[in-house]
């Protein structure tokens, strides 16, 4: 990923843990460095009578079908499909990896790829996270390809690479199929950490080749634009994971706009999608805002005129 984005996310993995995780929060969630903000929500779903719902809402993880057609799809690529999974937080319940495990056994797919926070806490111990993530993903057999979340530190790369999975930390893949090439760009997390370098991430890269971004965060929406991507892969938002009836947002981190945070967006030619992640974070519920697991899958199509 380059010494200087290396030493710039070790720096701020130390500075996590000596603040017990203090310091990443914005917008809204900023208020939990100073109240119990995810208490307050707890409190309120108990006594508007929704917790309960809300809790099993948490373990109904949906599968969501996304087709992307790619003007610069090579056509041995029609029909390709990437299985996405984001934000599995998958520590956060005993029962929650052998319930994604269960939706997966039902899926067929090419290529797997995670895009990010493996973990529930900011701080502290992954073993537990690591080895969850490793029983969800234990009868998959396609390629799996992964980048680190705001949530996941560095050390849990080695452990979960040794099991088979390979992280892209401003790092490309190509991935062929038939004799035909589709460059996979994953960078490191762009909300936190920061540690994101498209320039690093690009080197080699043939540009005139379809290109297919895998970002924690939305928030590079514009700069994969004016790169000339053609496919952004991205989660974090959780698609606000407590939201109104029809899905809409109520609070968010501020990084990216409302049309991004959650399903399918364009910007220019980029056209994108963010999961509303597979887990949750903060509280074991989701409200009028379902788990995903999403298979996107690929079409070729002629050049927008």
């Amino acid at each position: 990923m380059g010494r200087g984005q290396f030493d710039e996310r070790l720096e701020k993995e130390k500075r996590l843990v000596e603040h017990e995780g203090h310091g990443q929060s914005r917008g809204v969630f900023c208020l939990d460095n100073f109240i119990n903000f995810y208490g307050l929500v707890k409190v309120c779903l108990k006594v508007s009578g929704l917790w309960a719902r809300a809790h099993r809402n948490y373990f109904d993880i949906q599968v969501t079908q996304n087709e992307v057609c790619l003007p610069r799809l090579p056509q041995a690529f029609d029909g390709y499909r990437i299985l996405q999974l984001s934000d599995l937080h998958a520590d956060f319940h005993p029962d929650f990896a052998s319930c994604v495990r269960n939706v997966l056994a039902e899926l067929e797919c090419d290529l797997v790829v995670v895009t990010g926070d493996f973990r529930t806490c900011t701080f502290g111990d992954h073993s537990g996270a690591t080895q969850a993530s490793l029983d969800i993903l234990s009868d998959v057999s396609a390629p799996c390809y992964a980048i680190l979340g705001n949530h996941d530190f560095l050390a849990k790369v080695p452990a979960l690479e040794a099991a088979g999975m390979r992280f892209l930390l401003n790092e490309s893949v190509v991935i062929e199929r038939d004799g035909a090439r589709v460059q996979l760009i994953g960078i490191d997390d762009p909300n936190h950490y920061q540690t994101h370098d498209l320039d690093r991430a690009l080197a080699g890269v043939d540009t005139s080749e379809c290109q297919i971004l895998l970002s924690h965060s939305p928030q590079t929406y514009q700069e994969a634009a004016k790169r000339g991507f053609d496919l952004q892969l991205s989660g974090h938002t959780h698609g606000g994971q407590i939201c109104l009836p029809g899905g809409r947002v109520v609070v968010h981190d501020g990084t990216s706009p409302r049309h991004v945070l959650s399903g399918a967006w364009r910007e220019g030619n980029l056209q994108g999608y963010t999961s509303r992640g597979t887990g949750a974070s903060g509280l074991p519920v989701r409200l009028n805002c379902p788990a995903e697991v999403t298979v996107h899958t690929l079409r070729a199509a002629y050049p927008y005129t």
